[in-house]
């Protein structure tokens, strides 16, 4: 089965592996058509810079068990999960807009996930990472930000639209930084 709008859709002319339900779609559109990505991505990244600002190197081991990640391996986790999105945005950046260069990205060297990053170190890979992804989408319009097209994550095409990609991620990173203030016995 293929997408019934393939001869229309540039997007559609690549079979998915999987399908997102059609109802997903319409709710982004009727929830998200005022949300401003650029701004959620801020709004969770000023909450994780406040966190950073009050805590220190020696909290950054702290885990909520021992089964648990610590914060720095939450924080090296929310750089690495950021930097990992950057391919599939240029993939559909270049899908929804390849009239738009692709803006440079990813010229940094991050630190490890097993590394004993410091606060310092990390406050710089979150910057660094998060300056790459609003390069990426800073200048496309409203209508190329929701426009979907196939993207391939790990083996399976999905029909996605930078938004929504954007916003899972934005989701992601928000429930880190809750894990974040949970394992600092901050409340949120």
């Amino acid at each position: 089965m293929s997408c019934p709008a393939a001869a229309v859709h540039r997007h559609c002319a690549r079979r998915p592996t999987r399908w997102i339900r059609v109802e997903v779609n319409i709710i982004a559109d009727l929830v998200n058509v005022t949300v401003d990505i650029e701004a959620a991505l801020e709004q969770n990244f000023d909450e994780l810079r406040a966190l950073l600002d009050i805590c220190t190197d020696e909290r950054l081991d702290e885990r909520l068990s021992p089964a648990e990640w610590s914060t720095r391996e939450i924080l090296l986790h929310v750089v690495h999960s950021e930097r990992w999105l950057h391919p599939q945005l240029m993939l559909l950046r270049r899908e929804v807009a390849p009239q738009l260069a692709v803006p440079p990205v990813g010229g940094v060297n991050l630190p490890d996930t097993e590394s004993n990053a410091s606060l310092p170190e990390l406050r710089w890979a979150l910057t660094s990472v998060r300056e790459d992804t609003q390069r990426l989408l800073s200048d496309l319009s409203p209508d190329e930000l929701r426009e979907p097209a196939n993207i391939d994550l790990d083996g399976d095409v999905l029909d996605m639209s930078l938004r929504t990609l954007a916003l899972t991620a934005a989701d992601h990173q928000l429930f880190h930084v809750r894990q974040i203030q949970r394992t600092l016995g901050i409340a949120p």
